[in-house]
This record gives structure tokens, C-alpha cells and sequence, in this order.
């Protein structure tokens, strides 16, 4: 994809094989940027505001530049807390 013209990849989605961040960083960073990241599935409608928070963290560091912070995969389904997409924006928008 990268040899393609691709500069973005979307999602990185956060529980697939061959996603982890720290490997797609040491693997593709600096060719291109990604989005995505935060689990959809467990740590979002599961998880604490300071779990999120957390994750948002882990990546701004693996990632401090070259990536859009989001949930991973798809949109935000019914069963996630209000407290915990405040939690993932909050903490994402601290860079900017």
C-alpha cells in the first residue's frame, strides 16, 4: 500500500492480529500514519475513564507523531459510557 501512494491507514483496530502499535510503529512509522486504536469491543464499553485514558497515553507515546487517535474499528456502539468517549477525547485533544 505504501509503495501505492497510501499515506494513511485506517484503523489500526486495536484487538486484530498483526495490529499491535508498537509493531506497526517500528515496522511502518515515518512511511505512513495511522488512525484508530482505542478497543472498541473491551477497554470502551468496559473499561474506566482513567483505562482510557491510559490507552491514549500508551499511544501518544508509541505514536507522538503520525497518528489520529480514535476508536479503533467502527462507530461507538450504545453500550459504551458517556464518561469513557469524554475520557478517550479529553485525553486525545490534550496534544493538539
Amino acid at each position: 500500500l505504501i509503495e501505492a501512494g497510501v499515506d494513511a491507514i485506517h484503523p489500526i483496530q486495536a484487538l486484530a492480529a498483526g495490529m499491535d502499535p508498537q509493531n506497526l510503529k517500528n515496522k511502518f512509522g515515518g512511511q505512513v500514519s495511522f488512525c484508530g486504536g482505542v478497543d472498541t469491543q473491551e477497554l470502551l464499553p468496559n473499561g474506566t475513564p482513567e483505562q482510557v485514558e491510559a490507552k491514549v497515553k500508551e499511544l501518544r507515546t508509541i505514536f507522538p507523531t503520525g497518528l489520529i487517535i480514535s476508536p479503533s474499528h467502527e462507530g461507538l456502539q450504545a453500550d459504551v459510557p458517556p464518561r469513557n468517549v469524554k475520557a478517550l477525547f479529553d485525553e486525545a485533544t490534550k496534544i493538539y
